[in-house]
């Protein structure tokens, strides 16, 4: 009795792109499965004959990213990898849905030959409709960036994701269930941009201003220093997110009294949002996605990332020093009175207390990993309630970044289109072929990689990417953590380069505009060419110092 593994490909319908495939054991005498199982019943082999013929497809499960099949016991792997088993009378069926979406079991297998140990990875192919899809893509990407005739990037990627529905790569039901999938980050930052403009009524910015200057003592250098510190803390402990909408407002209002030139330190906003975001599970919503992909402990790669975190906060304030050195003199222009700087007893102690509690719930929600999204319009929610209560309640929605909204929806609608091309699972096949036996080297590279592309589809949508493409890779548990570790810095520190790569990023060029300053994409990217390639090695030798096996 022998039996050898065949790989049958999945096809999606109606685009008839190879997303996957399905790992079989056959039995070379060519019978039925369940005619040979009760054949080795009766001599007390028949359990071992069916675990051992299932466990000769499981080291590919997760390779082949749709499931495994026995004839006649059909194993359906789930989206984050866990394995359920059914039996069926029947042959598995010619079309299987999906997460809302069909798909064939094409009729030629990959491999068949006994003896033969198939590839690791089975063939990806590209569908024709690929080197449309990638023009789409390269286009919506240079309008975001360049922002022509004063394109927004929201009205950009919009184009874009309209595009990819008209040309056929998405189906308007699939763009319509892409868009509902990503409710979670939807409401996060419906709720987050809702809150930062209740803080912003209250006085609240102003009293930090005011407690900011204060200490700086009206030393430039002094306050850039401070500045990088209060962000690295508040995005370990808040969301890099929300380390870019407190800092933001909060900064400029206090260079602007001083006198001082906004750019260095606006810069330093964003920066330190990504850059101290790989401190904990909590600091980046980025960080759980992967560890829970990957079946990664988020705590357990606290002890690498926290120190990885403190060299790259180190290094990004390096390098803002450095750059903007001659635009930091020792003393400001202006030094107004101590006395005139605004007091937390503008503050009406409600909404202080209320925003004690909004802090106190995204921080436990974010350390039980719950919804993020619900958690924060609720808090927003809140803190109007209590603002009525204070009298101060004035156009509830005003704001909330809309246009972000629409920007995140529509760049899940292009990654869809990618995907539908095979253009992602090819490029997780180069990426991830031949390093996947080094753990050191699975780290460089998922971090190099992950960077590139949060810079091309948004460090979210990029995320999901890698981390499933890693997950399908079949990687040894030292690989995996060491790939889980060089993703989360690629994904977190990596969209410093450009300003479509973060979501805190595009939150700091939104509160900017609304005050009247605008920041050119080459002022940002001229920096973020620095500091991106710094602060990334500055946290990975930390990183393969205490994250990679000896």
């Amino acid at each position: 009795m022998t039996f050898h593994r065949v790989f049958q490909p999945i096809v999606e319908l109606p685009l008839t792109s190879v997303v996957g495939h399905v790992v079989i054991t056959r039995f070379t005498e060519g019978a039925s499965s369940k005619l040979m199982l009760a054949q080795s019943a009766p001599v007390g082999v028949g359990s071992n004959v069916e675990t051992t013929t299932t466990e000769a497809a499981s080291p590919c499960r997760a390779r082949c990213k749709v499931g495994l099949a026995q004839s006649g016991r059909v194993a359906r792997v789930h989206p984050r990898g866990r394995a359920s088993a059914h039996h069926s009378r029947r042959k598995p069926p010619t079309t299987v849905k999906l997460n809302g979406k069909v798909f064939l079991a094409a009729s030629g297998p990959v491999a068949s030959q006994p003896g033969n140990i198939p590839p690791l990875t089975p063939p990806t192919s590209f569908t024709p409709a690929a080197p449309l899809a990638a023009v789409i893509f390269l286009v919506t990407i240079g309008l975001v960036i360049a922002r022509p005739w004063r394109l927004t990037e929201a009205y950009a990627a919009l184009l874009g994701a309209v595009a990819m529905v008209l040309a056929g790569l998405v189906s308007p039901g699939s763009a319509v269930s892409d868009v509902a999938g990503h409710w979670n980050v939807l409401l996060f930052f419906v709720g987050l941009t809702g809150a930062a403009a209740v803080a912003e009524r209250s006085g609240l910015f102003e009293a930090l201003a005011g407690t900011s200057a204060r200490l700086s003592g009206g030393n430039p250098r002094r306050l850039l220093v401070a500045v990088v510190a209060t962000g690295a803390v508040v995005a370990a402990l808040l969301s890099n997110d929300a380390a870019a909408l407190v800092l933001t407002p909060v900064v400029y209002v206090l260079v602007a009294r001083f006198g001082l030139a906004p750019l260095p330190y606006v810069l330093a906003c964003t920066f330190v949002a990504d850059a101290a975001s790989i401190a904990l599970p909590v600091s980046n919503p980025v960080n759980v996605i992967v560890s829970d992909r990957l079946g990664v402990s988020a705590a357990a790669l606290v002890p690498v990332l926290l120190p990885a975190a403190v060299a790259s906060v180190v290094a990004l304030l390096g390098c803002i020093y450095v750059i903007y050195r001659r635009q930091l003199p020792a003393r400001a222009p202006l030094l107004p009175p101590s006395d005139s700087w605004a007091s937390w007893s503008a503050v009406p102690r409600r909404l202080l207390a209320a925003f004690g509690v909004a802090v106190g719930a995204f921080a436990v929600a974010s350390a039980l990993n719950l919804p993020l999204g619900p958690t924060m319009t609720a808090v927003w929610l809140l803190l109007l309630g209590v603002e009525w209560t204070c009298r101060r309640f004035n156009r509830p929605l005003e704001g909330i970044g809309w246009s972000l909204l629409v920007f995140v929806a529509s760049m899940g609608v292009l990654v869809d289109g990618l995907s539908s091309a095979g253009i992602t699972a090819w490029l997780a096949q180069v990426i991830l072929g031949q390093v996947r036996d080094s753990p050191a080297a699975v780290m460089v590279v998922t971090a190099f990689a992950s960077a590139a592309g949060s810079n091309l589809v948004n460090n979210l949508p990029a995320a999901f990417v890698f981390a499933d493409a890693v997950q399908g890779a079949g990687l040894s548990a030292a690989s995996a953590h060491a790939a889980a570790i060089g993703t989360i810095i690629g994904s977190d520190l990596g969209p410093n380069l450009t300003p479509v790569g973060s979501v805190a990023t595009l939150l700091w060029f939104v509160l900017l505009r609304q005050r009247g300053l605008e920041v050119s994409t080459w002022s940002y990217i001229r920096v973020g060419l620095i500091v991106t390639p710094v602060t990334i090695l500055a946290a990975l030798s930390v990183a393969l110092l205490l994250g990679v096996p000896r």
